[in-house]
Formats: C-alpha cells, sequence, structure tokens
C-alpha cells in the first residue's frame, strides 16, 4: 500500500463533486491499518447500538483515544480531502461505526445532512476500512449525484422517528427509489469520501468477522454551529464559528 498521498487530478475532484462520493482504495498501509483497528477494537462499546441501523458506535472517539486521534488527523488523508473540496478544511468529528458479524439489519438509505450542527458551503465525510469489507460484510453504497437533488434540502430531525426511519429517504424524495446505486467493496486501509447529502445505504453483515470502520467528518475552515431544532447540544450559540482549538484544520500547510 502507498505510503505518501495518492496521485491526484482535477479529474477526480470533478468526479466527486459531480457524483457525490469517491473511493480510494489504498490510502493507509497494513501496519498502520492495524494500529488503528486495535484502537478502534479498545473503545467500541457493544452496548451503544442504534437499532435503527444495525451499528455499534461512539461519541467523539477522535477526542478520547490519541490514536484513533491520529487517524483523524492524517495528513495523508487531511491533505486529499482538502484537495477533494479545493478549499481549506476543519475535522468536525471522528467515531468508529461497527457491524457485529451475522448482523441482518441493514443501514438503511439516509443522508448524514439530516444530522448536521453546521451552517457550511461544504461537510463530508471520509469511511476508512479498518477491516477487509466485501459486499457481504455490508460495503457501501451510494447513490451517484443524489446530493444534488431538488428539494427539500433537509428533513426535519423531528419529522423521523423510529418507524419512518428506514423510508424517511423514499418519501420526500420518491424519485431515489428508481436511482442508480453503486455499491463499493473495499480493502483494509481504502477510504471513500461522501458528501453530507449524497443518499448511502449499507447491506447487512452476513459474516463471522466484525465490520469495522472508522468515520472523519470534514467541513469548511469558516463553517458555523447550526443547531437543529429540539437538539442544540453543544455548548455554542448559533452562528458562533467552530472553536480552532477543538476542531484543528484538517491539512496544516
Amino acid at each position: 500500500m502507498t505510503t505518501s498521498t495518492p496521485e491526484f487530478t482535477q479529474s477526480a475532484a470533478d468526479a466527486f463533486h459531480t457524483d457525490g462520493f469517491l473511493a480510494f482504495p489504498e490510502l493507509f498501509t497494513e501496519s498502520e491499518t492495524a494500529r488503528y483497528r486495535q484502537a478502534a477494537e479498545r473503545i467500541i462499546d457493544p452496548a451503544n447500538h442504534n437499532a435503527q441501523i444495525g451499528l455499534i458506535t461512539t461519541t467523539d472517539a477522535w477526542e478520547k483515544d490519541p490514536t484513533l486521534r491520529e487517524l483523524a488527523l492524517h495528513p495523508r488523508l487531511g491533505t486529499l480531502a482538502e484537495r477533494l473540496a479545493g478549499r481549506p478544511l476543519r475535522i468536525w468529528g471522528g467515531e468508529v461505526l461497527a457491524k457485529k458479524p451475522h448482523e441482518t439489519t441493514p443501514s438503511h438509505l439516509h443522508d448524514d445532512l439530516v444530522t448536521s450542527l453546521l451552517d457550511s458551503p461544504i461537510t463530508f465525510n471520509a469511511w476508512i476500512a479498518l477491516v477487509d469489507v466485501p459486499i457481504e460484510r455490508g460495503a457501501m453504497t451510494f447513490l451517484p449525484g443524489s446530493h444534488r437533488r431538488p428539494g427539500p434540502e433537509r428533513v426535519a430531525l423531528d419529522h423521523i422517528q423510529d418507524n419512518t426511519f428506514p423510508t424517511y429517504m423514499v418519501e420526500h424524495w420518491p424519485q431515489l427509489e428508481w436511482h442508480p446505486r453503486i455499491t463499493v467493496p473495499l480493502r483494509a486501509g481504502g477510504v471513500t469520501f461522501h458528501h453530507n447529502r449524497t443518499a448511502h445505504a449499507a447491506g447487512p453483515n452476513t459474516t463471522d468477522q466484525i465490520r469495522l470502520a472508522f468515520v472523519v467528518t470534514f467541513t469548511d475552515a469558516t463553517a458555523t454551529y447550526k443547531p437543529i431544532p429540539g437538539h442544540d447540544p453543544l455548548p455554542m450559540k448559533p452562528g458562533q464559528p467552530i472553536d480552532p482549538d477543538r476542531y484543528p484544520r484538517a491539512c496544516d500547510r
């Protein structure tokens, strides 16, 4: 695997903004990925299970574990993210996502904008495979170009209940039911980037091994705090620039 930032072309950035996602099959070495996988295994708590999407998730893992913080701030990842975005970025979050062996619940079609707390020209995620993720282990599926769909811009979070989460995307944007889908299996150390409005999903994990990934959220360096009505979890005022000390630049040029 590569130990340097992958060769970058403008066509890659154009594809990312046109399709709303882009894959880099090899970004981290086997030894790097092994270290990050071990850190992820240490921090996940099986009790923190989201039944809606069949995942075990963390809270602020990148701030709690030094090895995972190293991954979130990895210069190879940050450099690539800023080149794709074409602008300065900050790290907004970094979490472990685990799908247990024989987890039958799929990660239903959704976008990440529905839970966003930011007012930003661009916010997107890097989904880093910490183990091999074939289709049978719940590989990510993207709807290319779905981030450019017509309004509404987003669905209000308080309109989505447990019983409607699996269908909210199609209910609000019926055309997505027939939209082309691309599933992207990844080897450990590979990464996909996707815009926070890109519709995506993942199947169940039918294998005997856990599906383990680390997701880093990037946002524009000038982003401000925009709480969701009824959901204001951070000690910040609406319109306040995000703290540059807590949310550092993705790439220290």
